[in-house]
């Protein structure tokens, strides 16, 4: 098998195998791997060449305040569920005690500094950065999930301007706590031939 061949087959396990996960070991990630997870993130195509991604990473503070963020976030959801208010705060807590051992996080956000068809186009470049930035954690063995990060709560604790700036993500990783398989609809399905 030629050498290139073999590049082709294996990037595309990678990206056959790759899953979203967001519960992971206490294993501490290997030295390098994020910064070599970035710099994959960093060659992803950008048209204007106007490079709008940036990655965020929390210090222990901000991690507190992730903390926090998601503990209060759950709680909304499971009253806006209905769920009884005696059975909250046990998951809350469990939730907690997980997002306190996050292995790695990452935020990820584009500059918004153009006209409305330049930050689509940015904001499209910075989705092609993260799917770097997994593929190249993943091809480490380490899993992510890509969570919605966008809400004003977000904003003000990144401090960043949402005139300016378009959350995109946070992503969370690690190694994987469980496996998850894959599934897709048919192919044949999502592709239209023309005339």
């Amino acid at each position: 098998m030629s050498n290139t061949l073999e590049h082709s087959t294996r990037l595309q396990e990678l990206m056959r195998t790759r899953r979203t996960h967001f519960q992971f070991t206490d294993q501490a990630l290997p030295a390098g791997a994020l910064e070599r997870a970035l710099e994959a993130a960093h060659w992803a195509p950008n048209h204007k060449r106007t490079w709008p991604w940036r990655f965020m990473i929390p210090g222990p503070q901000m991690q507190a305040q992730l903390v926090e963020y998601f503990a209060h976030k759950l709680e909304r959801k499971l009253e806006n569920r209905g769920m009884p208010a005696e059975e909250i705060p046990a998951l809350v807590a469990k939730s907690r005690a997980r997002q306190e051992k996050m292995p790695l996080q990452i935020i990820v956000y584009s500059t918004q500094l153009g006209n409305a068809h330049q930050n689509q186009e940015d904001y499209a470049s910075t989705c092609c950065a993260i799917q770097n930035l997994t593929l190249s954690l993943w091809s480490e063995g380490i899993a992510s999930g890509w969570k919605t990060f966008d809400s004003p709560e977000a904003y003000a604790l990144t401090g960043l301007n949402p005139e300016e700036t378009l959350l995109v993500g946070l992503i969370q990783a690690g190694y994987p706590l469980c496996e998850a398989q894959g599934r897709r609809p048919d192919l044949a399905n999502h592709v239209i031939q023309t005339p």
